[in-house]
């Protein structure tokens, strides 16, 4: 940045202060829209003063008042890096328990949430004594020590705190010499030293979530460590390879911590804490209906499946057809929403049956043979609320099927459990089809890729995961259709008619409206996301793309080639400043708008704008690897990682060390761990859940492949 540019910036900051009189420095949002209207800008790099505005870091003394914080109209908070993208929330996940629950606090009082992303739990402490937050969102254990120097809210969660250790045998004894690895600033080593002064505790630098310490334990590198009893249960739902083997005997209190002597905020925070008694993340089993879930203020536990059409976790948002129309429900309720992932259609009906969940919505098809099931369960049907074809999955290269009598001899593969095993068997007894049994962790949209890799001759599924499916595979086509019309519902027990009334109310004013159309397109229908991904093309005499310039620009800080960015823009958006897809990506680097605003961009259209917040992010991610891999490995990852989220990409890594193949090696190695976690006896073992691993596949091959053709047009 020239000095001119320096200059310009610090003069329109100073400019704010004299003009307000202000006590409190303006957002640096605020600064930079007011120097750009000060200032002649016409040989000033807009995007480059923006952020260098956004850079002045605003120096306080004090903690911020609950009047100032009212007066700014948001509050700053603070959470890790690592919680970027949380992971696939499946029941009780504690992060986004307090991150929903603080948006609940701001939604209330008219306030938006400003994030900070720090490394560790030392560095939120720190960020909190220096002012630079307002409050620190977590389950943090309220110690004499942290009471000398911040203060607490009421207690949200009451927990115990436990021992892991990896699976297998152990004989734990707590008057033993035991040697806890623990992450630096943990409440652990307080409880640790109180508790059992005789342990010794080896304090672990960089580590510092409860996943990342169980790695620790399942790599070898830590025999021992401990985690709060509500992480435990979170991890114990996709891992099998750590085990709790002791709890420590007292219980602990776990709250927010906001700076002493800010007694106002704290006031309103505990006034919002003691309305919605919030003292428990995971619930106990429950039958009662709705009205009496509303009057508690219990939340909705929506029973699903972690897919593609129903919900999953896409670069740090959590999306779905099932899920949104699900949000919209408890929205309109005004109800808490918490999802509980099955990985079965045996294992919902158990879960709803046995009070562990209140609404299965799943994508269920209302079939006789179902219904007579659900019935028996005791279970209930609502209205329907969305009708698909069930229809036959083909090659387009394979012989041409235009009538039912053309199934003969051909080779369907369907899962016993799937609801077209009915068709499935009709067609092997009145026309000759051979029908092949596929093993039950393999999903529908497994079988259909088969299909279109010519790894499987036939399947048969639904019109709405085909048309997910045909955005990504122009090789498929639909020849047969078998039924047009077949209904899916809700279900419920039989013992809540209140909450089916509400679902069908909702089915009733909602089902095809406005709302519904949006979600349903953007899902199944939209045309953006089903355009297939052409072949790239050069563009003719040495300049790349029409942004080469700006690329150069900011790619030197971070240590990018200009033509990699270039390349990835292309992929991402075919260098059109205005693109977008359904999920919400937007601009040249289709960033999504929450994760632009988190890195300090405001308007994604502008181009230089959206291409710095893209090599921001990339950056970022590639940080997230380790400093020891090669360097082109490096890129592989972080392209990876800005495709599907830095989470799959590690669930990707953590599965290929454990198939014997190489983590620190992405062709033929990690992305061969990532495909697989396309498949349910994988994915539910991840921390991220399903991913469609050829997206980042593919995305990282193209990528590599245009970006060497770039490197021999641009010499």
């Amino acid at each position: 940045m020239n000095k001119q540019l320096v200059a310009i910036v610090i003069a329109s900051v100073l400019l704010l202060f004299t003009l307000a009189g202000c006590q409190e420095p303006p957002s640096a949002e605020e600064s930079a829209k007011a120097a750009l209207s000060k200032q002649d800008s016409s040989n000033v790099n807009k995007a480059e003063l923006w952020l260098a505005a956004k850079k002045i870091v605003e120096k306080r003394t004090t903690g911020r008042t609950w009047a100032e914080i009212k007066a700014s109209g948001y509050i700053n908070a603070v959470k890790l890096d690592w919680q970027l993208e949380s992971a696939l929330p499946r029941a009780g996940s504690t992060s986004a328990y307090h991150s929903t629950l603080l948006q609940s606090f701001a939604d209330e009082r008219g306030l938006k949430i400003n994030w900070l992303r720090v490394s560790n739990l030392a560095n939120m402490f720190s960020k909190l004594l220096a002012f630079d937050v307002d409050i620190i969102p977590r389950h943090l254990t309220i110690t004499v020590n942290r009471l000398e120097k911040v203060s607490f809210s009421y207690p949200l969660l009451r927990d115990r705190e436990v021992v892991i250790a990896k699976a297998g045998k152990h004989t734990f004894n707590s008057q033993d010499d035991i040697t806890i690895s623990l992450p630096v600033g943990s409440a652990y080593i307080d409880s640790v030293s109180k508790q059992f002064p005789h342990w010794q505790v080896n304090i672990i630098e960089e580590r510092v979530s409860s996943q990342e310490m169980a790695d620790t334990i399942t790599d070898g590198s830590a025999k021992y460590t401990i985690i709060d009893g509500f992480a435990f249960e979170t991890l114990k739902q996709y891992r099998d390879d750590i085990q709790s083997v002791f709890t420590l005997p007292k219980a602990i209190n776990l709250a927010w911590a906001v700076n002493k002597g800010n007694d106002n905020f704290l006031h309103e925070l505990n006034e919002f804490i003691s309305v919605h008694h919030v003292m428990q993340v995971v619930e106990p089993e429950r039958k009662i209906d709705f009205k009496q879930l509303r009057k508690d203020k219990l939340p909705l536990r929506v029973i699903t499946r972690n897919s593609p059409e129903t919900y999953f976790l896409w670069r740090g948002e959590l999306l779905g057809f099932e899920y949104e129309l699900m949000r919209k429900f408890a929205d309109i309720n005004k109800v808490k929403l918490v999802i509980v992932v099955a990985d079965s259609y045996a294992e919902m009906l158990t879960l709803l049956a046995e009070g562990k969940g209140d609404i299965i919505a799943a994508g269920l098809s209302r079939t006789k043979e179902r219904t007579k099931q659900i019935a028996k369960a005791k279970l209930a049907t609502s209205l329907r609320y969305n009708r698909v074809k069930e229809q036959l999955v083909a090659h387009q290269d394979s012989l041409p099927i235009n009538e039912l009598a053309d199934l003969k001899g051909r080779t369907i593969t369907i899962r016993q459990s799937s609801s077209f095993w009915t068709t499935a068997q009709m067609l092997a007894k009145d026309f000759g089809a051979n029908i092949v049994i596929a093993k039950e962790d393999i999903a529908t949209e497994i079988l259909i890729s088969q299909v279109a890799d010519k790894e499987i001759d036939l399947t048969i599924a639904d019109s709405n995961l085909i048309a997910i499916e045909s955005s990504f595979r122009t090789e498929i086509i639909t020849p047969l259709t078998f039924k047009e019309d077949v209904p899916y519902a809700y279900l419920v027990r039989q013992g809540n008619p209140q909450l089916l009334a509400y679902l069908n109310e909702f089915i009733r004013k909602y089902y095809r409206g406005t709302f519904y159309n949006v979600v349903k397109n953007k899902y199944f229908y939209n045309e953006k996301s089903r355009i297939s991904h052409k072949k790239h093309r050069l563009v003719s005499g040495s300049t790349l793309s029409p942004y080469d310039d700006i690329v150069r620009t900011y790619v030197q800080p971070y240590n990018f080639d200009w033509r990699l960015i270039v390349s990835q823009m292309y992929q991402e958006s075919r260098f059109d400043p205005l693109a977008s897809n359904a999920t919400g990506a937007f601009g040249l680097m289709q960033m999504l708008p929450r994760t632009a605003a988190e890195l300090g961009v405001v308007d994604l259209k502008d181009p230089e704008q959206a291409i710095a917040s893209g090599v921001q992010y990339l950056d970022w991610t590639r940080d997230r690897f380790s400093k020891d891999l090669p360097v082109q490995e490096q890129m592989f990852f972080s392209l990876a990682s800005y495709n599907a989220g830095y989470g799959h990409v590690k669930d990707a890594q953590r599965l290929a060390r454990q198939l014997g193949l190489r983590s620190d090696r992405w062709f033929n190695n990690v992305e061969k761990a990532m495909l697989l976690l396309q498949r349910r006896q994988y994915y539910q073992k991840a921390r991220y859940g399903y991913v469609r691993g050829r997206e980042p596949v593919n995305y990282v091959r193209d990528i590599h492949q245009r970006y060497l053709s770039y490197i021999r047009i641009s010499g």
